[in-house]
Formats: C-alpha cells, sequence, structure tokens
C-alpha cells in the first residue's frame, strides 16, 4: 500500500509521483551518499538547506554530501556504487545509456529547462545567435551549453560553420572574454551572475544571451543506478521525497538557502551566493513547465529531449524514454 509523498512549501506543483510504503518499526537511518555535479553553489544550496530543515532525517536518511567533479565522473560514480544519487544534465544520461550501457536512470527534474546560453560583454555587438556569425566562441571540453549551440544556431537560422570556435581550460575562460580574446563564452544563464560579479571586479559587465529554452529539454535531474532501483525501491522514493522538501523549502525561503551552504560548506562567501542561489531557483522553478509537472518527469518531454540529443550527437542506439527515466509502479 502506498501513499502521496510529503509536499513542503507552498508551491502549487503537483508532489512528487513516487510512492513511501507504509512505516514499520523505528530503525536506523539508512546511510546515502550523494555527490553533486560540481561544486556546491548556486542551486544546490537547498539540499544544505535541507540539512537544517529535517528533510533527510524525516525520511530516515543518514546524508552525506559531496563535491562533484563533472558529468561524467558522476555517472560513473553512481553506476559503480561509489555514490547512491547525484545530480546530471538529463542529455548526459541518454549519452551514457546509450553510449556505455550506463545503468543509471533519472528518479526525477530539478531544472525543467535547459539554461543554455552564450555570455558576452555587455557592450559587445552579439545580441542573437545570429549575431554570432564572424565571431569566436570559447568553451570548455565538454561543456553542455556549446554541445547544444550547433542545433540552437540553426534553429535561429544561421550558419554553425561561420562561427569560430576555440577549446580552453575552464578556469581560463572567464580571463579571455574578459579581456576581449573571445567574443562570447559557451556558459548557463544561470553562471552568467557569478560571471558579471568577476566582471565587475574589473570595471566590466556581462549579460546572457539565452537560448536553452528554444530546444524545451530538460536538464539538472536526480539519477540513481539500477541497482538502487531493484533493490531498495523505497529508499529511492524516500530520496526523492526529501530532495522535494529541500526544492520547496528553498523556494520558500532563498535567503535561508543562502544561509545554509554557507554555515555548511568550508570557504564558501555568502556574497557569490547571494545572487546566485535566487537566480538559479527562479530559473528552476519560475517556469511553465514546472508549474505542469512539478518534480515528475513529462515522457513524451522525454522523448523529444532523447531525439535532441540524438540530432546534436548521434546515439549508438535507439532509445525510449523508460530506459533512462525510472517511473515506480502504481
Amino acid at each position: 500500500m502506498t501513499f502521496p509523498l510529503p509536499k513542503v512549501g507552498t508551491g502549487a506543483a503537483p508532489a512528487l509521483a513516487l510512492g513511501l510504503s507504509l512505516a514499520g518499526p523505528a530503525m536506523a537511518a539508512d546511510p546515502v551518499a550523494f555527490q553533486l555535479d560540481w561544486t556546491p553553489g548556486g542551486i544546490s544550496a537547498a539540499y544544505y538547506l535541507g540539512l537544517d530543515e529535517g528533510c533527510f532525517a524525516d525520511q530516515d536518511i543518514d546524508i552525506t554530501i559531496s563535491r562533484g567533479y563533472g558529468a561524467a565522473d558522476a555517472v560513473t560514480k553512481v553506476a559503480t556504487g561509489v555514490a547512491d544519487f547525484s545530480v546530471t544534465d538529463l542529455g548526459t544520461l541518454i549519452s551514457s545509456v546509450s553510449e556505455t550501457d550506463a545503468p543509471v536512470k533519472a528518479i526525477m527534474p530539478i531544472v525543467s529547462q535547459n539554461p543554455s546560453s552564450v555570455a558576452v560583454l555587455s557592450d559587445s555587438p552579439i545580441q542573437s545567435l545570429t549575431d554570432l556569425e564572424g565571431h569566436t566562441v570559447g568553451s570548455s571540453v565538454g561543456n553542455s551549453a556549446m554541445t547544444f549551440l550547433p542545433l540552437g544556431v540553426e534553429m535561429a537560422g544561421a550558419d554553425y560553420d561561420k562561427i569560430e570556435k576555440t577549446t580552453a581550460d575552464y578556469s581560463a575562460l572567464n580571463g579571455l572574454l574578459l579581456q576581449g580574446k573571445i567574443d562570447a563564452l559557451a556558459s548557463y544563464v544561470t553562471s552568467v551572475v557569478g560571471l558579471n560579479a568577476v566582471a565587475e571586479g574589473v570595471g566590466k559587465s556581462v549579460r546572457a544571451v539565452y537560448y536553452g529554452d528554444t530546444l524545451d529539454i530538460y536538464n539538472a535531474s536526480i539519477f540513481t543506478s539500477d541497482k538502487m532501483i531493484a533493490t531498495n525501491p523505497d529508499l529511492v522514493a524516500r530520496f526523492a521525497a526529501a530532495v522535494q522538501c529541500t526544492y520547496d523549502a528553498a523556494q520558500a525561503d532563498p535567503e535561508a538557502a543562502v544561509d545554509a551552504i554557507v554555515a555548511h560548506v568550508d570557504g564558501m562567501q555568502r556574497p557569490a551566493q547571494a545572487q546566485m542561489v535566487p537566480n538559479s531557483l527562479s530559473f528552476a522553478f519560475d517556469n511553465d513547465v514546472f508549474a505542469s509537472n512539478g518534480y515528475v518527469f513529462d515522457m513524451e518531454r522525454v522523448a523529444h529531449n532523447i531525439a535532441v540529443v540524438n540530432k546534436v550527437t548521434p546515439l549508438s542506439k535507439d532509445l525510449e524514454p523508460a530506459d533512462v527515466v525510472y517511473v515506480p509502479a502504481d
């Protein structure tokens, strides 16, 4: 017998459609290793607020949150059982399942609209993707915003071959843009807030040319291993409920989320998160997709997501939505 998962906060989005078994006798909390996709910050502040608010404890979960080292590492860690749960772009999971048979599946969306953009200096003549022709775009290896740029440019009616591309180490890209050595930088629109703070330090400013909405695909998604789903679906349901609790709490009080990540993460500076956290939360949840579906995947949209990934990086084998997204039995 199952009951709807608890929902915290005042959001009107549908509750997560995962079942939670009736509680039995009191037992020790389940230890869970949760690896982020990258360093803590922005939208991941919600997890630390969830710690303080009891979101994980209320689900009998003893969580350890660790930093991530990129999408590929996150998939590897979960697939091999080093981490129990992680978060990454749904497109990365689609590619990993197709190319390497990675035994992982997404269990809930966090960012329902793709945040891909290009960052430019505020005085740049580049106002849209069509203006990129004849200019240089920089990116790091594996940059998701760069991966989807050819499709975004095509949809805008421009010629991707007329854009000069350069690849550099992630740590060097901001400097290249601010020094005028590249004209644009492939970036998530949510990251431009932090980049602008860096730019202001040298008397400049940046803005984003956003195109992710034209792709209409998912981005950050919580995922776990096929083994976890098969052997402990109750924990999967409880973890999803806890994550939903963290984001409902953060939406209700973004400032508390800022306070929480500063308190929990050594060296975290509050000014760096004061804008990034509210901006990231707003981007993730203030949109029509989340309003319609909440923390539940629209499987038709997942199918479209697979088709988009296949267009930009052709997949080795055909996939169905159920190959990459876990849908619990009623």
